[in-house]
């Protein structure tokens, strides 16, 4: 069982740090990277293009926030594993 919360818990950072990674970066892009607002898409224009405000909603706005909510959850299962094991007597 402990083998498992360990993996679960690397796991829940490693995609925690890749959203927030990828939040700051489409939101660095965003505001510094491109002067034409309607320029403003994410990948290919032609087919897969998003307007400004849905592409900042969800590759900016969405990826921070649950990169944080996950970060809280990581914190939260580490704190909790380290005060039960303080709880429990030692022989």
């Amino acid at each position: 069982m402990r083998k498992t919360r360990v993996i679960i818990i690397v796991v829940a950072a490693v995609f925690s740090g890749l959203m927030i990674a990828l939040g700051f970066n489409t939101l660095d892009w965003m505001t510094f990277g491109h002067d034409n607002p309607t320029m403003w898409y994410f990948v290919w224009p032609s087919k897969f293009g998003m307007p400004f405000w849905n592409a900042y909603f969800f590759g900016g706005i969405l990826p921070l926030w649950a990169g944080g909510f996950l970060a809280g959850i990581i914190v939260g299962l580490v704190i909790s594993v380290l005060w039960r094991k303080r709880k429990t007597p030692s022989s």
